[in-house]
């Protein structure tokens, strides 16, 4: 038995140092060379997602079909793709890649406007604050998908932190919600340093970062409702000791956008278009119901505490394209249904005719229309956002109209 524990004490000492020098390494090349070094991440988790989850992907002929599509959608919009990828790494006013946690992945980006830093030097209010959660499937999110939004915002005059968390294979979803309660967590506690107003912040998120987020405000109000106090950490993690950290009712508003909030609802639409949904079982540790936010609803505990719980929420926004072709708009229609069943009275389910998965956060502000910051700013402003709104200067398109619009039909989302 001494002679298991040495050899396990010794490995664990060889993988503890052999972490530290990639940790080390790493960051060597982020100050240095932040693209190559990003883009050779990119390359390893795609080859390590590629050899550990062959047997977990399974496609029919429809979805070789739309991966076709996708490769063309990406073609047509890769110049306008790398105009962005140019500023988000190059534009000093963002500051990337803050560790706010001690897992893989946990890092955020704030994007800081001028108002923000004479709030910082005290000649000037705080800024208000956007928290966003990008999507990916669960499986290829990046932080910097958050660029355009956060590029646009600062012009507005507003912060926004992009939360990374711990992709598939690497993490399951309960860990990408504990990341994400963790990076939240370090807003509240961090982001007055940078300027920002923590009693004007919201959070959102979109497609599987609108999931996560939906998810992280139940279990969290939930928590907070059954311990009777604050939380910082999800139904799913260790409850903390330090239980005033924040509290779901600081947030103006929770904002969702074309998000997959029953995971056993889409599996059969996933398997209509080709993908067949193995994968999604593995994600969920098999437990499609414990990881939906909808089905979060149904529950016994929620139904014991859902009075306090649902008086903890901010107010609700549900967003939605009738053209989504990956995440069906009834996936928040059906949303605000259960959530309006269960006493949210605060909620608002915006579904707009002609968009799709992918035009609230890539087509639509490539041609300078962004719903996101049309709903954003009249939460954080009040009266008077309109207004800004309007006197904002006009931006060119980033890409020609007619190729975002061929674009938008060419998208398998």
């Amino acid at each position: 038995a001494d002679s298991d524990r040495s050899a396990l004490t010794w490995r664990d000492a060889v993988v503890e140092r052999f972490r530290g020098a990639h940790d080390a390494l790493e960051d060597w090349g982020y100050r240095n060379f932040p693209v190559i070094t990003d883009h050779f991440n990119f390359l390893v988790y795609g080859i390590d997602l590629a050899v550990r989850g062959v047997h977990w992907f399974q496609f029919g002929m429809v979805a070789i079909w739309l991966g076709a599509r996708l490769i063309v959608y990406a073609i047509m919009l890769l110049p306008a793709f790398i105009r962005i990828m140019l500023v988000y790494y190059h534009d000093p006013r963002i500051h990337r890649r803050i560790r706010y946690g001690p897992a893989e992945r946990e890092y955020l980006d704030i994007y800081v406007p001028k108002e923000a830093l004479l709030a910082q030097r005290g000649e000037g209010p705080k800024v208000p604050v956007v928290v966003a959660v990008m999507g990916g499937a669960f499986i290829i999110g990046h932080r910097g998908y958050n660029a355009q939004l956060g590029l646009r915002l600062m012009d507005f005059g507003v912060i926004t932190v992009g939360i990374d968390y711990r992709n598939f294979p690497r993490g399951i979803i309960p860990d990408m919600v504990e990341d994400i309660g963790r990076g939240v967590r370090w807003v509240f506690q961090n982001i007055e340093v940078y300027g920002g107003d923590v009693g004007n912040m919201m959070l959102m998120g979109q497609s599987a970062g609108a999931h996560l987020g939906a998810t992280l405000l139940l279990e969290h109000c939930l928590m907070e409702a059954s311990q009777g106090g604050r939380a910082d950490g999800g139904i799913r993690s260790k409850p903390s000791k330090r239980m005033h950290e924040f509290s779901v009712k600081d947030f103006k508003a929770y904002l969702g956008i074309s998000g997959p909030y029953d995971l056993i609802k889409l599996a059969p639409h996933l398997a209509s278009r080709g993908l067949y949904p193995k994968i999604m079982y593995h994600m969920t540790e098999h437990d499609l119901a414990g990881c939906s936010p909808e089905r979060l609803l149904d529950t016994e505990e929620w139904n014991k505490h859902k009075k306090a719980a649902v008086s903890l929420l901010p107010p609700i926004h549900l967003f939605h394209g009738y053209n989504d072709k990956a995440v069906p708009v009834w996936s928040s229609s059906d949303f605000a249904e259960k959530l309006k069943a269960s006493g949210v009275k605060n909620l608002t389910l915006d579904l707009r005719r002609g968009m799709t998965h992918t035009y609230p956060v890539i087509e639509g502000p490539m041609r300078r229309h962004d719903p996101q910051v049309e709903i954003i700013l009249p939460v954080l402003f009040g009266p008077g956002a309109e207004r800004r709104l309007h006197e904002a200067a006009a931006l060119p398109p980033m890409w020609p109209v007619r190729i975002l619009d061929v674009a938008g039909h060419v998208s398998p989302f």
